[in-house]
């Protein structure tokens, strides 16, 4: 008897149970129940039962428990794999667009930036769509059973393929290809005294590769079934016939639904929504080359999008489902999150910005009402805490230039034009190097504009980059950043960074398509021209080049350091580890030239990892105050003092109070 059919007569029972115990009262009830118990005592005692005891259940079909538990981690880590990577490169190539100077018009990188970003949104939620199907299959039971059932219908019309074919080389697959990529990881590794960390990885990488095979083949059978009847039919008849994962029994399907008359699969509908959606790209295009609004290009991209997924939906109905939606939902409000964030730490009104410090001999030198702080101190061995180590490095000569020198500098290249900087640099220089040479002055709206800097009495020049000014800048930032802060963001869902080798994510994190699409609009190929230009000139006079900024400027010039081969420092700089291949960098190198100032709270120094000496700076502020470059210089100039003795009181007091500062103490006060 099967389970519908036991289900029935147990129902069936019950009105009888009832009209005897009307009749014959109680005793009847309690007899009734008796028997039944004695028979499924009897029944679960004899060998022929067809009850079975949980825990033989358990063992029976532990195989098929195994494969569920590895195919719903396999899929689910892919889908938070691909997800980050192909919204990470969604959003990079959408920033790429916005950040591609005006004046340079339209090209073939534009062009296609522009067609690419609707096109990879779109097989991004429905790769999402589907493989949070499969990751449900893997979990069913059987597991497996929808992915076997469509792969076997897909090919029913090529050859005789069944189930049982289709459920051996899943098998086979799943268990291979993890242990063959833990073999070769560990193989080509280059430490061996943590092997057990790279087999680890590279069982889950081959894991990773065996789920997406698996999801991909799936989309293609389910997109093959779906807009076909009677494949649609052998799919779903060949699902409620399937066995248990491990057993290789066939399930079988009758070939009657071959009789099938096709419906219409609404051709025209779905070529008039591409062709919407293709117009709307061209109207994109057009805007971009006029208008360079980002509201109207956002918009013009999300309907296209929206186009093309109902022209898909008329040629496959049942492709797209809830998680398609929420995952353009999710995109819209991740480029959203990203942009205002960015945009929240550029600087408002550059030309307008007052000096950070004011040099001994400048006019706004001991010039302020507040008078709660020191004019200046230096630390010394009767400071209450040893200062930071960074307050006792220097940069250049002997006598070069320490961090507080360095930080004047990089806020320097946030003034606004020629003359505001060659002023800025005259309030906070003078008294201290005072033949300070303005060398260059690149122009305002160059993404990561720099100056530079000279000081003969010091044998130093000094390239100063800064950090996200504009909205331009901003679009810079994110584009170079997008993949890794996705990919980071899926990391707090999913173990993606801590499984991943290092290498792949390098790899995966280096943008491939969309670095060939921006090869004409590298952020850093003006400075790194500069670089090299005035590392040569610094050398035929007798000077040593150092390069400094904040932000974005501060991984541009960790970059362009490393390839310079020069000294640089960033205040707040996003990290470059995982970016390697994206700015072609040498990681040791940068380990050697780059310095990194990280307040804690600050969450731009977090995204990706930081290379280099790191100086931890303790920010009990905001995350925007944290980040910004002046909070930053008198964190450093509260502990290590001013040995420049210039007044910082205008800048500090707002956050410091004379209890904060690292002052030296009598030896009274001591004791």
């Amino acid at each position: 008897m099967s389970p519908s059919q036991q289900g029935y007569a147990a129902e069936s029972l019950e009105p009888d149970l009832e009209s005897r115990s009307d009749q014959t009262g109680e005793p009847a009830l309690e007899e009734s129940e008796e028997a039944g118990r004695n028979n499924y005592l009897q029944k679960a005692g004899s060998k022929d039962s067809q009850f079975m005891h949980p825990d033989d259940s358990l063992h029976r079909h532990w195989y098929e428990t195994t494969v569920r538990l590895r195919g719903m981690f396999y899929i689910f880590f892919s889908l938070a794999v691909v997800m980050a990577l192909a919204l990470g490169f969604t959003a990079e190539t959408f920033f790429f667009i916005m950040a591609a100077p005006r004046d340079d018009g339209l090209s073939v990188g534009i062009v296609c930036g522009i067609l690419l970003t609707p096109i990879s949104l779109l097989l991004t939620a429905i790769y999402v769509d589907e493989c949070i199907d499969m990751g449900l299959d893997a979990a069913d039971k059987p597991s497996f059973g929808l992915f076997r059932a469509a792969v076997t219908a897909s090919l029913r019309g090529i050859g005789q393929v069944h189930t049982d074919r289709v459920e051996r080389l899943l098998v086979l697959t799943l268990e291979l290809v993890p242990i063959i990529v833990a073999i070769v990881e560990f193989a080509t590794s280059s430490h061996k005294v943590y092997w057990y960390k790279d087999v680890g990885r590279g069982y889950c990488l081959g894991g990773l590769i065996w789920a997406l095979c698996v999801c991909f083949s799936y989309i293609i059978c389910h997109i093959h079934v779906g807009h076909v009847p009677w494949r649609d039919a052998l799919m779903s008849e060949l699902y409620h016939n399937m066995g248990p994962i491990g057993r290789f029994k066939r399930a079988h399907g009758t070939d009657s639904h071959s009789m099938l008359f096709d419906k219409p699969n609404h051709w025209g509908r779905s070529c008039c929504y591409a062709c919407l959606g293709l117009c709307i790209e061209i109207g994109v295009v057009v805007l971009f080359l006029f208008f360079h609004r980002l509201y109207a290009i956002c918009i013009g991209e999300l309907l296209a999008t929206l186009l093309w997924a109902m022209a898909l939906r008329s040629y496959a109905p049942r492709l797209l489902g809830k998680a398609f939606w929420f995952t353009l939902i999710f995109f819209i409000a991740l480029t959203s999150s990203l942009l205002v964030g960015t945009v929240q730490s550029a600087v408002p009104n550059p030309s307008r910005l007052e000096p950070l410090v004011w040099g001994p001999v400048s006019a706004g030198f001991n010039d302020t009402l507040d008078t709660s702080l020191p004019l200046s101190f230096e630390t010394s061995d009767l400071s209450p805490s040893p200062s930071y180590p960074i307050c006792r490095t220097s940069w250049g000569a002997d006598e070069g230039l320490n961090i507080l020198d360095l930080s004047i500098l990089a806020f320097a290249s946030s003034f606004g034009f020629e003359d505001d900087v060659r002023e800025g640099l005259g309030e906070m220089l003078n008294g201290t190097f005072p033949d300070w040479e303005l060398l260059e002055v690149e122009h305002w709206s160059t993404t990561g504009r720099w100056i530079v800097v000279a000081i003969p009495s010091r044998n130093v020049r000094i390239i100063s980059v800064r950090g996200t000014s504009s909205l331009r800048d901003a679009y810079a930032n994110l584009q170079i950043y997008s993949s890794i802060v996705v990919l980071q963001f899926m990391g707090i869902l999913t173990p993606v960074l801590s499984l991943m080798p290092q290498g792949v994510i390098q790899r995966v994190a280096s943008g491939g398509i969309s670095k060939s699409l921006r090869k004409s609009f590298r952020v850093e190929a003006g400075l790194s021209a500069a670089a090299h230009r005035h590392k040569e000139e610094a050398r035929k006079a007798g000077q040593v080049l150092i390069m400094t900024g904040h932000s974005l400027g501060g991984a541009l010039v960790g970059a362009v350091s490393t390839e310079v081969n020069v000294q640089g420092v960033g205040f707040s700089p996003p990290g470059l580890l995982f970016q390697k291949y994206q700015w072609d960098l040498d990681v040791s190198r940068l380990t050697k030239a780059f310095t990194v100032i990280q307040p804690t709270n600050d969450v731009v120094p977090q995204v990706d990892q930081q290379r280099g000496l790191i100086e931890w700076l303790p920010c009990k502020e905001n995350a925007l105050t944290c980040h910004r470059l002046t909070h930053t210089a008198c964190l450093l100039w509260a502990q290590c003092g001013d040995s420049r003795a210039r007044d910082w009181r205008a800048t500090c007091s707002c956050w410091f109070g004379i209890q904060d500062l690292n002052m030296p103490q009598s030896n009274e006060d001591s004791l």
